[in-house]
């Protein structure tokens, strides 16, 4: 079978049940997230016949990001449709939209305090708002839906979630 065929099997076939329900997933222990990614590790071995690879290079041979990049992107896109009053009210009412007066930087929405990590900074509310915040305007202004989609596709996410400072005198040190 070619490598084109067993890579559709697995988008289609696998990837499709990886991915039912992300957005509830990307709250799961990073255990069990890490359990989720081998299976996805698997597959793509067995499609290339490759066990020498890393799992980065997998992905890069078959244009797939990682499973939390694929959460990251569909958290985001439920913010742009949030922002752009294509959300469901149930959805939309888990965020609060910025009313002030002033033009402060990406606050188009209200990143909500928290108490505890697990039920505060772990949760949708806090995590859309903060992955929105994060991105470049040019994407935050995109047309529609599927123009987002095709940006946000194209930056790592992962990478916008690291909080550390790497240029400060301070982190350096």
């Amino acid at each position: 079978m070619a490598k084109f065929a067993k890579l559709h099997i697995v988008k289609f076939a696998i990837l499709s049940h990886l991915t039912y329900c992300q957005s509830v997933w990307h709250f799961c222990r990073s255990s069990d997230a890490r359990k989720v990614e081998r299976i996805k590790e698997r597959a793509l071995r067995s499609v290339y016949c490759d066990n020498k690879s890393t799992y980065e290079e997998l992905l890069q041979k078959a244009n797939l990001p990682t499973l939390c990049t694929r959460r990251l992107q569909y958290i985001a896109t439920i913010m742009y449709k949030v922002k752009n009053n294509l959300a469901p009210s149930y959805i939309a009412d888990l965020f609060i939209v910025n009313n002030s007066q002033y033009s402060l930087r990406n606050s188009e929405f209200v990143l909500p305090r928290f108490q505890t990590v697990a039920y505060g900074k772990h949760s949708i509310s806090y995590l859309g708002p903060f992955i929105w915040s994060k991105l470049n305007p040019f994407i935050r202004s995109s047309d529609s839906v599927n123009t987002f989609k095709s940006r946000v596709k194209s930056i790592d996410l992962s990478n916008l979630m690291d909080d550390t400072c790497k240029d400060c005198f301070l982190c350096n040190n």
